[in-house]
């Protein structure tokens, strides 16, 4: 799967002044992830800010959409909210896309449909002929390494975190000790492979 849950802003939500204040709010609308790429702010929140799904400011047409309106808003990485900047290739506000280019609104269950994840996690079309998710991938750079990294890194840690409480709850120190010969390369991977992310990319 691409996603597990898809996100959801809540209905009838105060509006506020400044779309900033909204941060906390969207990020739990969100699941603490990314709306476009799903990756969790577990391991790097700071890098995490909201998008205008309709640009403040798009190439090509204006509109009267408040920078402020919630339901415009979404929680995202700055990789995909970067990679989308002020795009909106339909030039109609009332129109995401056309069927072949354009965007789709995070926070819909066609979002999370459209996409899936190969055996290492890059994700890709849900459907292979699907040229509206062949857009989105491109035009939100969905392909780059990054998003395919911290996939398996969130993975890893949750693995991690399985084998550490089988560890403190077992009694049988044989077990105990081959469980922590288990864990071990589990940590060293997970080193590794954080490095990759954060000395890379950061």
């Amino acid at each position: 799967m691409f996603r597990s849950t898809t996100p959801a802003r809540r209905v009838g939500r105060a509006e506020c002044k400044n779309y900033t204040s909204y941060h906390d709010t969207l990020c739990e609308d969100f699941n603490s992830r990314c709306g476009y790429c799903d990756d969790s702010n577990r391991f790097r929140i700071r890098s995490f800010t909201i998008d205008h799904f309709i640009p403040q400011n798009p190439s090509g047409f204006k509109h009267t959409i408040a920078p402020n309106y919630y339901y415009n808003l979404v929680y995202a990485c700055r990789y995909c909210n970067s990679a989308k900047t002020n795009k909106w290739p339909t030039n109609d506000p009332m129109q995401p896309n056309d069927g072949r280019i354009g965007f789709i609104d995070p926070a819909e269950e066609e979002y999370t449909t459209l996409f899936t994840r190969d055996g290492e996690g890059k994700i890709i079309p849900a459907n292979p002929q699907n040229s509206l998710a062949a857009h989105i991938i491109d035009e939100l750079k969905l392909w780059k390494p990054i998003h395919q990294r911290m996939w398996k890194l969130e993975r890893i840690k949750n693995l991690s975190d399985r084998v550490k409480n089988a560890i403190s709850s077992v009694g049988d120190e044989t077990l105990k000790r081959d469980l922590m010969d288990v864990h071990y390369p589990i940590l060293v991977a997970l080193d590794e492979l954080y490095d990759s992310i954060f000395v890379e990319n950061e």
